[in-house]
C-alpha cells in the first residue's frame, strides 16, 4: 500500500514584494491562458492538444516545490518518487526511466526549449516559473525522438524593465525549511539581468533501524540566471543554470527477509528500513544557453537556441535491502549533450502561418557501475555444494562492474502550422524526420575470487549468472561494440472547428518514435551473445477534443478522448537469473495500446469562489506480448501476457481544487483559503498482473493500492 506524509509548512514573504495579480478573481473572470507547445505563443483554446497548464499562482498556493510534485495535480501522469537516479515520468500509462545509459525516457522534460536530458535531470526544482504545460500524448512532429508519451515544458519568468526583490522563506515539519530568492535588475533601455536562488532542505521519514539515519530526505540547491539584451530587430537571452542534491535516498521498504520467502522480522513497521549501509545519492546538474530572435522583415522571424547541459550522478545503494552484507551497487552515470534548433516563423496573418526547424542533438553518456559482493555472501550459497558456502568471507570486495560508453548523434527537420480552411474550420499539418546513429563500447567485468587452499578459482560474474568473458589482468571482460541507424518520419495532422467565438471541437492524428539503444547493464551470457540491441518503437495516436469558455467566461472546460497503439513496444523488464539474483532486459515488446478520456474544468461560481476539477481515465495494456510472463506468474514462465495492463499505470486519477478569497479592507488585503484533493487509482508494480507469493511463502506484493492526497492552505495576500 502507498503511504504519504503530509507536510505542514510556514510560509513568510518579504513585504516589499509580495503582490498578488487579482483583477479576474475580484471580476470573478478567468484570464486567458497561453501557451508555447506549438513553439508559437497561442491561446489554449486554439491548440489542438490535450494540455494541462499550471501557472505561477498555481505553483505557489499548490505548494508544489519540485517537478516530481506537479504530477499529483495532472490527471493520467505520474512521476515516480523515493529518488532522483531512476524518475520515471508516465504519460497516459506510457513511460520508462534511464536505468542504464543505453535506454531513452518515453516523455521530454524541456526548460525554455532546451531538453533537460535524461531520468537524473528530470525532477529538478520549481524555481520562478511562469508557468508549467504539459503537453499529453506523442509530441514527434515538434519535440521530435522519446517524446512518444508527452512533452512536459517549463517557461522561466524572463528578465524585464521592472526593477524586483523576492525573499521566501518555509519551515515545515521534519526540520524541513526552504529558502528562496528572486531579484530582477534592469540596465538601461535594452538590457537587463534576473536571478533565482533556492535552498531546500528536510529530514528523512524512513528510518533505517540498522544505521539509525532517515532516509528519503532532501538536501539540495538551485540557481538560474539570466541576462537579456537587444535592439531594434534582434533580442537575445542567455541563461545558465545549476543544481546540486546530495541526499540520502529511498529505494523502498522491504517486507521479505533477504530471501524473498520469509516476513521481514528487522523492520516490519511502517515507514522503517534495515539496510546495513544508508543509501546516498549525489546529482549535479547544469547548464548554459543562449536564445536569439532576430526579425527577418515581412513579420518573417528567425530564432536560435543553442545549448550545452552536463548531469553526473553517483548512488550507492544496499541491493539486497537487509541487514545483512551481501551487496552493494555503486551507480556513477554522467551525461554531456550539446544541442542547435533554428526556427523560422511565418507571419501571424493570413491563412497559412507556421513554424520549420532544424534540430542537432549530441549525446555522449558513460557509466562506470559496480556490484561489491559482501562478507556474508556465503549464506545466499548454503543451498549450493561446497566449497562456496563456506568461504562467504573470501568473496568480500569482489566485484563485479559494467562500463560503457554511448554516443549519440541526431539530426532532425520538420515543419508545422496551420492553414484557414473557412473561418471556422482549420487544417493543422506537420511532419518531421529524424536520422540517428548510436555507438556504443560496453565492458562487462567480473574479479576472480581464490577459494585457496583449495584448488578453486571462481569468476565473480558468474556468481550472479551474469556474462563471463576471457581473463583480462586478473579479471573476467566481456566486451561489447556496435553502432546502429535509425530513421523515422513523424507527420501530424488536425481539423479544428470553431464551434462558437469561445468553442472549438478538434480530431487529430500523430505518429512518433523512441530511438533503439543498447541493454549496457548486468547482462546474462545468452543475452550478451544474442546482442544488447533493441529496436526502436513507434507510436500512432487518434485524439478528439472539446475546448472552450462559456457563463461570460466563468467556466473553462477542455474534454478529450485518446488512442494510442504502440508497435515493438521497448520493455525495461527483471528476468530472474540464478541464486535468486535476477537482471533487467530490455527488449521489444509486439503491441501496446493505450486509450482514455480527460476532462479539466475550471468555474468561478462567484468572483471570490473557485472550482477546480481535473479526471482522467486511462487503460494501457499489453494487446500482445508474447514470452513476456516470468516465473512469477501462474500461466508460467514465458506466457503471452496480452491483455494485461502496463505497470504502473492506474485506471482513475483526478485532482479537486476549491479557493476563496475573502477581501480585508481594513488590511487592504485578502485571506486565500485553498483545499486541493487528489486522488490515484491502485495499480500493478509488474507486467505479470498478480499478487505474488513466492512457494512456501504467505508474502504477498505486486499491486499498490489506492490513495488520495490532501492539501490545505491558509494564507494573507497584500
Amino acid at each position: 500500500m502507498a503511504k504519504q506524509i503530509l507536510n505542514s509548512r510556514l510560509t513568510l514573504a518579504a513585504l516589499l514584494a509580495l503582490s498578488v495579480n487579482a483583477t479576474a478573481q475580484e471580476r470573478g473572470m478567468l484570464e486567458e491562458v497561453v501557451v508555447t507547445a506549438q513553439k508559437r505563443t497561442e491561446s489554449l483554446t486554439d491548440v489542438p492538444i490535450s494540455i494541462a497548464v499550471m501557472g505561477s499562482e498555481a505553483i505557489m498556493k499548490t505548494g508544489v516545490r519540485q517537478m516530481r510534485e506537479v504530477a499529483e495535480f495532472i490527471p493520467n501522469m505520474s512521476i515516480s518518487g523515493g529518488n532522483d537516479s531512476t524518475t520515471a515520468v508516465r504519460i497516459r500509462g506510457v513511460g520508462a526511466n534511464t536505468r542504464n545509459i543505453g535506454f531513452d525516457t518515453r516523455a521530454g522534460v524541456y526548460v525554455d526549449g532546451v531538453y533537460m536530458g535524461q531520468s537524473p535531470a528530470q525532477n529538478v526544482d520549481i524555481l520562478d516559473l511562469e508557468r508549467i504545460e504539459v503537453a499529453r500524448g506523442p509530441q514527434g512532429t515538434l519535440f521530435g525522438k522519446n517524446t512518444v508519451a508527452g512533452a512536459i515544458n517549463m517557461i522561466t519568468k524572463k528578465p524585464s524593465r521592472e526593477q524586483e526583490l523576492m525573499v521566501t522563506g518555509e519551515l515545515g515539519n521534519y526540520d524541513s525549511y526552504r529558502v528562496s530568492a528572486i531579484g530582477n535588475l534592469p540596465l538601461g533601455d535594452n538590457a537587463a539581468a534576473r536571478f533565482s536562488i533556492v535552498d531546500h532542505n528536510r529530514e528523512g521519514y524512513i528510518k533505517n533501524v540498522t544505521t539509525g539515519t532517515r532516509h528519503n530526505e532532501r538536501d539540495g540547491t538551485a540557481m538560474r540566471g539570466q541576462f537579456a539584451f537587444g535592439g531594434e530587430h534582434y533580442d537575445v537571452n542567455i541563461a545558465g543554470d545549476y543544481l546540486e542534491s546530495d541526499r540520502v535516498s529511498f529505494w523502498g521498504t522491504a517486507i521479505s527477509d533477504w530471501s524473498g520467502r520469509a516476513p521481514n522480522t528487522a523492520s516490519p513497521g511502517d515507514f522503517t528500513i534495515d539496510n546495513n549501509i544508508d543509501n546516498s545519492e549525489e546529482r549535479e546538474i547544469w547548464g548554459l544557453s543562449a536564445t536569439v530572435n532576430v526579425d527577418l522583415g515581412s513579420d518573417y522571424t528567425l530564432t536560435s537556441i543553442t545549448a550545452y547541459r552536463d548531469t553526473s550522478i553517483e548512488r550507492a545503494q544496499d541491493t539486497d535491502h537487509s541487514f545483512l552484507n551481501l551487496l552493494t551497487v555503486e551507480y556513477p552515470d554522467a551525461y554531456e549533450q550539446t544541442t542547435q534548433e533554428f526556427q523560422l516563423f511565418s507571419p501571424d496573418s493570413g491563412r497559412l502561418k507556421y513554424v520549420a526547424g532544424l534540430y542537432l542533438y549530441d549525446e555522449k553518456a558513460n557509466s562506470s557501475r559496480r556490484a561489491i559482493i559482501g562478507d556474508e555472501i556465503g549464506i545466499v550459497f548454503q543451498g549450493l555444494a561446497p566449497p562456496l558456502a563456506p568461504f562467504g568471507a573470501r568473496f568480500e570486495g569482489a566485484a563485479v562492474g559494467t562500463f560503457a560508453d554511448v554516443d549519440t548523434r541526431s539530426y532532425a527537420a520538420y515543419i508545422n502550422g496551420t492553414y484557414d480552411l473557412t473561418e471556422r474550420l482549420t487544417l493543422g499539418f506537420g511532419l518531421r524526420y529524424t536520422d540517428e546513429e548510436r555507438e556504443v563500447d560496453f565492458d562487462l567485468v567480473g574479479d576472480i575470487v581464490d577459494l585457496a587452499p583449495v584448488p578453486l578459482q571462481v569468476p565473480g560474474a558468474a556468481i550472479f549468472g551474469v556474462a563471463v568473458g576471457p581473463v583480462v589482468n586478473g579479471q573476467t571482460v566481456a566486451n561489447f561494440q556496435d553502432k546502429n541507424s535509425y530513421d523515422d518520419l513523424s507527420p501530424m495532422i488536425s481539423l479544428s472547428y470553431a464551434l462558437g467565438e469561445d468553442t472549438n471541437l478538434y480530431v487529430k492524428y500523430s505518429e512518433a518514435f523512441k530511438s533503439g539503444g543498447f541493454n549496457v547493464d548486468f547482462v546474462s551470457e545468452s543475452a550478451l551473445e544474442e546482442g544488447i540491441a533493441f529496436d526502436q518503437e513507434t507510436v500512432d495516436a487518434w485524439e478528439i477534443g472539446l475546448k472552450g469558455t462559456a457563463l461570460e467566461n466563468r467556466l473553462r472546460y477542455n474534454l478529450v478522448a485518446f488512442l494510442m497503439e504502440f508497435e515493438d513496444y521497448q520493455l525495461n523488464q527483471f528476468v530472474q537469473l540464478a541464486n535468486n539474483t535476477s537482471t533487467i532486459t530490455i527488449r521489444n515488446a509486439a503491441e501496446v495500446s493505450s486509450r482514455g478520456l480527460e476532462a479539466e474544468v475550471t468555474y468561478y461560481p462567484t468572483n471570490n469562489l473557485m472550482l477546480q476539477t481535473a479526471i482522467g481515465y486511462n487503460d494501457a495494456e499489453f494487446d500482445s506480448f508474447p514470452g513476456g510472463a516470468s516465473v512469477r506468474n501462474p500461466a508460467g514462465l514465458g506466457a503471452d501476457l496480452g491483455g494485461n495492463k502496463l505497470p504502473d499505470a492506474p485506471e482513475w486519477t483526478s485532482a479537486l481544487a476549491v479557493q476563496h478569497n475573502l477581501p480585508l479592507a481594513a488590511l487592504n488585503a485578502e485571506l486565500v483559503t485553498r483545499v486541493d484533493w487528489t486522488y490515484s487509482d491502485s495499480f500493478y508494480s509488474s507486467e505479470d498482473n498478480v499478487s505474488f507469493a513466492r512457494p512456501g511463502s504467505s508474502l504477498v506484493w505486486g499491486e499498490v493500492d489506492s490513495y488520495s492526497l490532501l492539501n490545505g492552505r491558509i494564507g494573507l495576500e497584500a
